[in-house]
């Protein structure tokens, strides 16, 4: 699945936001639709001052079609400038009505096509790649510690919670000394 740019009328955003510049994206993918609304802005005041004003008019005046859709909508700020830890931290884990993304601190404001690329691959992880492992699974160390997980009792006695604490020490000091073996 891919965001590809759409035409859409998006004067809702731009005959009240004038310095700030709108692009909508959208899957086209018909069995799992994501919207996107991507905003550039060159200073982070324009994304800390409007940001919630945007997600105020998109919730109103932007509804995708089909069920579902309105459970995907994305907003994402493009930002020259950065914004502080703090203000993107209140952004993105805003939750009133659409997810949002805040890509600052980039060396100018990217095109069209670039956008693309950093919605995809922050959104889908476009960029991720699968890669095989010539690793093998270490089962000695995994049966090992089996074996000695069973039969811990779980009762509250002094006793047994002591029993407890000496196995996870025991597991502990374990797992340095192999760690000390493989270094």
């Amino acid at each position: 699945m891919n965001l590809l740019s759409k035409d859409f009328d998006l004067s809702f955003l731009s005959s009240r936001f004038e310095n700030i510049f709108f692009q909508l994206f959208v899957s086209i993918d018909e069995n799992s639709y994501i919207s996107c609304i991507a905003c550039w802005c060159e200073k982070s005041s324009q994304v800390t001052e409007n940001w919630s004003a945007i997600q105020n008019y998109m919730s109103v005046y932007y509804q995708p079609p089909g069920d579902l859709a309105v459970w995907n909508i994305y907003l994402a700020f493009f930002c020259v400038e950065s914004l502080t830890q703090w203000e993107k931290y209140v952004i993105e884990n805003d939750k009133y009505a659409v997810r949002k993304l805040v890509l600052d601190g980039i060396q100018a404001s990217p095109n069209s096509a670039h956008a693309q690329t950093l919605i995809n691959n922050h959104l889908l992880g476009a960029d991720l790649e699968l890669k095989e492992s010539n690793m093998q699974p270490k089962l000695d160390f995994s049966l090992f510690l089996n074996d000695y997980v069973r039969g811990t009792p779980l009762d509250t006695k002094v006793a047994s919670r002591e029993e407890r604490a000496q196995r996870i020490n025991n597991i502990i000091g374990f797992l340095d000394r192999h760690e000390t073996k493989e270094s």
